[in-house]
């Protein structure tokens, strides 16, 4: 059987959600905006994945100041 695409992502993205107790689909939706920013004016030196998992990961720590409509759902 085929392995969906991005299932290595949404796998990470699981892990991260129970480790974090952050909901998945939260750190869905910041994923997904971090494809979109990668999109709008990302460097191309950094896979689109790399982008957007490192802003899931800038959301979990509290580090950034993008998402925050987000922030105050997930704690």
């Amino acid at each position: 059987m085929a392995k969906k695409k991005g299932g290595a992502s949404m796998s990470a993205l699981a892990k991260k959600a129970k480790s974090s107790g952050i909901s998945l689909s939260t750190l869905k939706k910041v994923y997904k905006r971090g494809q979109a920013a990668y999109l709008s004016s990302g460097s191309r030196n950094v896979p689109m994945a790399a982008w957007a998992m490192g802003r899931v990961n800038s959301f979990i720590r509290g580090s950034r100041k993008h998402d925050t409509d987000l922030r105050a759902w997930a704690l």
